[in-house]
């Protein structure tokens, strides 16, 4: 999915939008043991605008919150427009001070950066791999789910769980463990119905090696648009 910004950053801006867990529940068709997939969900979906509000954690403190009014264009591109933001962080003014904490800011945004393309990856999986999936995943019943499970997806020994609703099939949470520069990287999303409308990822978790860094997203207050 493709992420277009209607107002300019600032480049020292750290908020990055993770709508991408989206494109998993729109795209995510699993095979024919589970009977019914929901393809018109993503056009429904694109008649709505909503709220989203990112987190970005350092060793659990907030560093940052953007929160940002999202819709789709007539092509059917995602726009974000931001509404709010934290402000940016204070730096030292001069010399070897600023340089320093300049310099492990741009890292951590880097890192954050990297984080959003890590799970951005999982989100658009290649259709091979997509494929591999669907047909090697075990799926196990649970209380009024079906759980998928598959491993090595994207990455030699990662996981990608899907839980279903064991009667609409409609997503309800995505479980993803992977590696990041030889760090475990944890992603949890979870959906709800919009009422009489889609499913929409209503939060999304990105955490790395434990609680060192974390991107939280919550998506809300969706309003179907009068074209």
């Amino acid at each position: 999915m493709t992420l277009k910004t209607q107002t300019p950053g600032r480049a020292l801006s750290l908020a990055i939008p993770l709508a991408l867990f989206a494109a998993i529940a729109i795209n995510a068709q699993i095979d024919n043991r589970t009977t019914r997939t929901h393809p018109d969900n993503a056009a429904a979906l694109r008649q709505y605008e909503w709220k989203s509000r990112t987190e970005i954690r350092k060793d659990g403190e907030t560093k940052r919150v953007e929160v940002a009014s999202m819709r789709y264009d007539e092509n059917g591109q995602l726009q974000k427009t931001i509404i709010g933001s934290t402000p940016e962080p204070d730096l030292p003014k001069f010399g070897l001070r600023r340089r320093i904490a300049k310099n492990r800011l741009e890292d951590f945004r880097e890192k954050i950066a990297s984080l959003v393309a890590l799970a951005q990856s999982y989100a658009d999986l290649p259709a091979d791999r997509k494929q591999r999936f669907m047909t090697t995943a075990a799926m196990t019943p649970e209380k009024n789910l079906l759980r998928l499970e598959g491993r090595d997806v994207l990455q030699s020994g990662d996981a990608m769980t899907i839980f279903l609703d064991a009667v609409s099939r409609k997503q309800r949470r995505i479980e993803i463990q992977t590696t990041f520069d030889q760090k475990p990287v944890r992603i949890v999303s979870e959906f709800a119905d919009l009422t009489g409308g889609p499913t929409y990822m209503a939060r999304s978790e990105v955490t790395c090696d434990g609680k060192s860094i974390g991107i939280i997203t919550e998506n809300f207050d969706h309003t179907r648009v009068q074209r």
